[in-house]
């Protein structure tokens, strides 16, 4: 299992208030802060904190960001119907693209990326022989003919098997789903016996300054090529709140900046306390403060 503190990060960021059962919004609205509810699914470190930062900048505005832990097809069709708010971390044109084109009458999609650089990938130690995919493929015994998948409604998980196909790996290599913490945890236990594991993952993620892990090169150009990270609003949310689409429409942030995010809310006891670690930097402080000029 991933460690105890980083399963808390992650669980507290789907801590939500008591939600109506029929529409998923969260009640307690007799708090004077106005409370916005947007969809986290479970095992997207980098939307929990990309999540967590906005919970954080929303709060010295007079707003509570609450989020509701579904999986994407459920949370992007209750964002059409404006049950919820929105999404803070969709990666698009590709990776979430069949989720968003379902709804995109019922969507609004804010013009600019926040991050373009959004890679699917697979990894492993950096103490194995191989440095791409068709290396593993070429050696699949020595993985134990599997890939360590993360959760089955993801979208890399729906991707994968078209790029084994690319790779003419399909009867090679068996694909594990499970979840994002699982897959985590393998690959920590892989890393430290040494022992030869490729898994799913994206980037940027935490995982590649806390582990001993390598991107293996898509020799082939199996994957498609990288997304951008895009704000997605309800139109109803969008219409009654364009201060905060306003203020998300300015959110930009660096690769570099990205990863010290995620990597602060990985090593807090809270999104929102990693958010204010991240904050206590000059230079992410600036960019932060830009959004809301």
């Amino acid at each position: 299992m991933i460690s105890k503190k980083i399963g808390a990060v992650i669980a507290s960021a789907f801590l939500v208030t008591s939600v109506s059962a029929c529409s998923g919004v969260s009640a307690g609205t007799q708090s004077s802060e106005k409370t916005i509810t947007v969809a986290l699914p479970a095992g997207y470190d980098d939307s929990v904190a990309v999540t967590g930062l906005w919970q954080e900048l929303l709060s010295e505005h007079g707003y509570k960001l609450e989020t509701k832990s579904v999986d994407l097809a459920a949370g992007f069709s209750g964002i059409a119907r404006g049950d919820l708010d929105g999404y803070l971390n969709a990666w698009l044109p590709t990776t979430h693209g069949t989720f968003v084109d379902k709804y995109k009458d019922q969507l609004t999609i804010l013009d600019k990326p926040f991050f373009d650089n959004d890679r699917l990938v697979l990894v492993a130690p950096k103490s194995v022989p191989e440095n791409t995919i068709g290396d593993v493929v070429a050696n699949a015994p020595a993985y134990n003919s599997k890939i360590v998948g993360i959760e089955a409604g993801s979208g890399e998980m729906k991707i994968l098997p078209d790029v084994l196909k690319k790779y003419d790996a399909t009867d090679k290599l068996s694909i594990v789903a499970g979840s994002t913490p699982a897959t985590l945890a393998a690959l920590k236990d892989a890393t430290a016996k040494n022992k030869p594991i490729v898994a799913t993952l994206w980037t940027p993620h935490w995982a590649f300054a806390s582990m001993p892990i390598k991107i293996l090169k898509d020799n082939l150009g199996g994957w498609p090529k990288p997304d951008g990270s895009y704000v997605v609003l309800s139109k109803k949310f969008a219409e009654k709140d364009a201060e905060v689409a306003k203020w998300m429409s300015k959110f930009k942030i660096t690769e570099d900046q990205f990863s010290s995010l995620m990597l602060d809310v990985s090593q807090a006891s809270s999104p929102t306390d990693g958010a204010k670690k991240w904050l206590e930097n000059p230079d992410n402080k600036k960019a932060a403060d830009s959004w809301f000029s």
